[in-house]
């Protein structure tokens, strides 16, 4: 898998939104959460640390639904969130990352509108920044858009987002957006940053083996080798063998680095 490094210009709110004029009645959906609830239950499964999701609504700039641990992990309650205007999330965001992140929303809305439903299933986007908690501390999130509704003309009407605790595994680094091309094996990296801040070279992420890949997946989640080894009916010994066979592949000193690199190029 290839990846390249390509730079954004910072924009604001206003020139955000100036990208969604959508209009609903153009959309066949009339509950979105309806809509969403098969693949929201498989969020605690999949998610690799504490999470909320929502759902936005984007002709309206705010929440019309949500769920998680949305009281721990923003400012705000469960009910405020769940109809919470989009500029007031903004708000929680730090504020050093915001523009960026408006950058990043405003390219994958485009490129929403440029590819049909079938093309962006072979998308997966997540960006990573810092958000405010209950403690009014920042830390490090990955947000990811599992599913979108679109209008007739291609744009997004509602967009599910899942919300995801990484501060475990990031402490430090610049805001980011992953986009990986599952179908063809390729990963942009997006970032807001002067083009001479940023190595232009591209990085070729290493070639996993299956087996490798699910206990990396594991390894996101928190799991140990003891663990894994029971999830997978393999022996733990072998667990520590794929383990040592990925850090001497990936040049990483741990997995704590492993598991962070393998997050921030979008491998699992």
């Amino acid at each position: 898998m290839h990846t390249e490094i390509k730079i954004l210009s910072p924009i604001d709110y206003k020139t955000l939104r100036s990208g969604f004029a959508v209009d609903k009645s153009q959309s066949d959906c009339r509950d979105p959460l309806f809509h969403f609830s098969p693949l929201i239950k498989n969020f605690e499964r999949l998610a690799v640390g504490r999470y909320f999701w929502f759902i936005l609504d984007f002709p309206e700039a705010k929440h019309c639904a949500s769920g998680g641990d949305v009281d721990y992990l923003t400012p705000f309650t469960l009910k405020e969130f769940s109809t919470l205007d989009q500029t007031k999330l903004n708000g929680a965001t730090h504020p050093e990352d915001l523009n960026k992140v408006l950058a990043f929303s405003r390219f994958c809305a485009e490129l929403f509108a440029r590819h049909t439903f079938e093309a962006m299933s072979d998308f997966k986007i997540s960006l990573f920044f810092r958000m405010m908690n209950s403690l009014e501390q920042y830390y490090w999130i990955m947000v990811q858009y599992p599913e979108v509704i679109l209008d007739k003309n291609g744009n997004i009407v509602y967009g599910l987002v899942l919300v995801t605790d990484i501060s475990h595994i990031k402490i430090h680094g610049e805001p980011m957006m992953n986009i990986l091309n599952q179908k063809e094996q390729f990963c942009h990296q997006f970032f807001c940053l002067n083009e001479n801040t940023l190595s232009k070279t591209e990085y070729i992420p290493p070639q996993l083996t299956r087996r490798e890949t699910e206990i990396l997946q594991l390894l996101t989640k928190g799991n140990g080798s003891k663990q894994i080894a029971s999830m997978l009916n393999i022996s733990t010994k072998t667990v520590d063998n794929h383990r040592q066979n990925m850090l001497h592949k990936t040049g990483s000193r741990s997995s704590s680095e492993l598991v962070a690199m393998s997050i921030r190029l979008g491998m699992v």
